[in-house]
């Protein structure tokens, strides 16, 4: 019964995998060279999703045995999606960081580990082994010492990649709060949670490793199953999203002018006065290009000023002018609803503007209107 409800979950992420890879190669993408690598990565994941398809398929057909402890197949699958689902989620945040080295780094020690256990496990023999006695009896095995490497140099990448996503991360929501706004909505939020959960299904593969049970393998393969259709769904949505990150992604591949001293002519009093003057800063989805613009200067210039002179970035400089503008409102106009004054003062929706609010004032607008006119 299980091996049945096995086959058919397999079969399930077979098609799966299958029908995405075909979506990620006929996907038309907008002409863009910011979307160069975006482009490659949907290639990359076609191709992965394929392998994996492919894969899998064998085991069906050759009814390779699936509880294995250190199994061989599962780290190498794992190892090589860990590095390829990783590196087209990183290729959101920043395309210039993913280069052929990187991948070299990742990818080239799994293939001369599988080539070398290949020769080893047809020489000597390749044990399968579904207790922790047999796992003692056959420590001296070479497939099995080949196995064993490569769980930990799998366990490694594991460390290395959340490493390097979160350092992009934090790199990619700093320069989106320097640039607009309005960022709320363009932090991708959907990026981290689904790394995440790929790092859960990859530490899940580990402990795999050492769990003997036919039902770990069945769960785990029901879990791969949704993530990898799931992820497709949301991976192919990305240029809905380019439209508006598209300058900030020019300035990743694009060498920005760099500027460490503010030149002695401008006036950065004068030039906050202006802003607030002409209200550029309640200009709805305003950035930091623009508002260079408006004071012809450069934008690197004017990021400098802001986090110098202000000791904070363009977006919560932003912010917190509108918010000091929106309490000015709030008592002036007590007939004003929250979507009304949201629009006031440059948010196109109503509930930014209250976590906005909330996170300057530590108070909703309701509530600071409400003590203020009592």
């Amino acid at each position: 019964m299980e091996n049945n409800v096995l086959i058919f979950v397999n079969t399930a992420l077979v098609i799966g995998c299958a029908v995405m890879a075909i979506v990620f190669l006929v996907l038309p993408i907008p002409s863009k060279k910011g979307l160069n690598k975006y482009r490659i990565s949907l290639r990359i994941l076609a191709g992965a999703y394929l392998t994996l398809a492919i894969l899998n398929g064998l085991l069906m057909v050759l009814n390779v045995e699936t509880v294995n402890l250190i199994s061989m197949p599962v780290l190498t699958i794992s190892s090589l999606q860990a590095t390829l689902f990783a590196s087209s989620l990183i290729t959101l945040l920043n395309p210039s960081h993913i280069t052929r080295s990187y991948l070299y780094l990742q990818l080239i020690p799994v293939l001369i580990l599988t080539c070398i256990y290949a020769l080893v496990a047809y020489k000597y023999g390749d044990p399968n082994i579904n207790n922790f006695e047999k796992l003692i009896q056959f420590a001296s095995n070479p497939a099995l010492i080949i196995r064993e490497t490569l769980l930990l140099f799998y366990i490694f990448q594991l460390i290395y990649l959340t490493r390097s996503f979160r350092r992009q991360v934090r790199k990619y929501e700093k320069q989106i709060d320097n640039y607009f706004a309005d960022s709320y909505q363009l932090q991708l939020p959907w990026i981290k949670y689904f790394f995440y959960l790929a790092l859960s299904i990859g530490i899940c593969a580990i402990i795999s490793c050492f769990v003997f049970s036919i039902y770990m393998v069945l769960g785990f393969t029901i879990i791969c199953t949704f993530f990898y259709i799931f992820f497709g769904i949301y991976y192919i949505q990305y240029p809905n999203t380019y439209v508006f990150i598209e300058p900030l992604i020019y300035s990743y591949t694009e060498q920005i002018e760099e500027i460490t001293k503010i030149p002695k002519r401008i006036d950065w009093s004068e030039m906050k006065q202006q802003i607030i003057t002409n209200n550029y800063y309640l200009k709805p989805g305003v950035n930091i290009e623009e508002m260079a613009s408006y004071l012809k200067i450069g934008r690197t210039t004017l990021s400098l000023l802001i986090n110098t002179k202000e000791d904070m970035n363009f977006n919560t400089w932003i912010n917190s002018l509108r918010v000091e503008k929106a309490k000015s409102l709030l008592i002036a106009y007590p007939e004003y609803n929250l979507t009304q004054i949201a629009e006031q003062i440059g948010y196109s929706e109503s509930s930014n503007f209250s976590r906005q609010f909330k996170l300057i004032t530590t108070e909703s607008p309701s509530t600071w209107r409400q003590t203020r006119l009592s």
